[in-house]
């Protein structure tokens, strides 16, 4: 998900700057509130079956440090989603909160869920790119991508990240604040007086990045599902056809199972990147431009499809990979039956 500027926005009234248009409104609610906050629910709790199963099998394997990694930065995404849903439903606003709910939201769920989000786009890179070494230098590649290398990279993304949103939280003090509309102080934000010119840097690395990360999890997923296709019509000439799933190789379905969590990782955030695109065209699809229903159209619609994508990784695992399939039943069978 690209960050949002809110800059010239005021935070916790963004239901009425679309007021006037009702499906939009309508369209948001459902969206956010329910259909989105379901998926994360969904995920939350596939994240953590993934979680236990990858530190069950072990972090001995590169691929699984990978995986692992992916998982905790999955979960924790979904856990900021949620919260940044909860500060958006109405009746939750109607209550007698200390707090403006979308104020408190924007530095506890809104931007913590970039930040995770970005962690999650950079692994999928490097399991991504792993992969592609793999095909290319099969011998080498052990030696280059150790277990070691591979948590030292992740912790390197979470520092970059850490530092990349680091200026907003800069530029933006939980304060007490007066808001008109309730006629009463609450805690909301306020920001220092040179915030647009730190921000206007800190948007444009927060939307590199990912755009980067983009364009190279669609390079190594073309490399890979190429890949593929040469082994499948390598092994249609060389076995029969009613074998052939039976003689793929573990380096094949690992493939096979990258291939597909990137796939949906670049179905779900293309539109994502197109929305990105439109607003660097548009300077009106903004919360407080005129096309700020659109927006929040926009948004509601990527949050959906970040939570989706969040939120099926495991039965792609389950689906592409024997040994996690196992572990996992023997994990969670017991545990069910009781």
């Amino acid at each position: 998900m690209f960050p949002v500027n809110f800059s010239n926005a005021t935070l916790g009234s963004d239901l009425d700057l679309f007021s006037s248009h009702s499906w939009s409104t309508l369209y948001v609610l459902v969206v956010r509130v329910y259909l989105t906050q379901g998926f994360c629910v969904l995920g939350m709790v596939t994240s953590v079956m993934c979680t236990a199963t990858f530190l069950r099998q072990g972090i001995t394997d590169t691929v699984n440090v990978g995986l692992l990694g992916l998982a905790l930065s999955d979960l924790f995404s979904l856990v900021t989603l949620s919260w940044l849903n909860v500060c958006y439903e109405p009746s939750f606003d109607s209550l007698d909160l200390p707090f403006i709910p979308l104020d408190v939201a924007y530095l506890t769920a809104g931007w913590p869920h970039v930040f995770f989000t970005r962690i999650t786009t950079w692994i999928t890179v490097y399991i991504t790119l792993e992969r592609c070494f793999c095909i290319a230098a099969p011998m080498k590649v052990k030696a280059v991508f150790t277990p070691r290398r591979t948590v030292m990279y992740i912790v390197g993304v979470y520092l970059v990240m850490l530092a990349s949103v680091f200026p907003i939280y800069y530029t933006a003090r939980f304060a007490n604040k007066f808001v008109p509309q309730k006629n009463i102080t609450l805690l909301g934000i306020v920001f220092i007086s040179d915030r647009n010119d730190i921000e206007t840097v800190s948007f444009h690395i927060n939307n590199i990045l990912p755009l980067t990360a983009f364009i190279l999890i669609i390079v190594g997923t073309a490399i890979l599902a190429r890949r593929l296709q040469q082994i499948s019509k390598w092994r249609l000439k060389t076995v029969a056809l009613n074998k052939s799933e039976e003689m793929l190789s573990r380096d094949t379905k690992i493939v096979k199972m990258i291939v597909s969590i990137s796939t949906i990782f670049i179905l779900c955030y293309l539109p994502g990147t197109i929305v990105f695109i439109w607003m660097m065209l548009d300077p009106e699809l903004r919360i407080d431009g005129q096309h700020s229903y659109l927006f929040e159209a926009a948004f509601a619609t990527l949050f959906l499809l970040e939570a989706l994508n969040s939120s099926v990784s495991i039965f792609v695992y389950l689906g592409t990979s024997t040994k996690f399939r196992q572990t996992f039943w023997i994990s969670f069978s017991c545990k069910l039956e009781v």
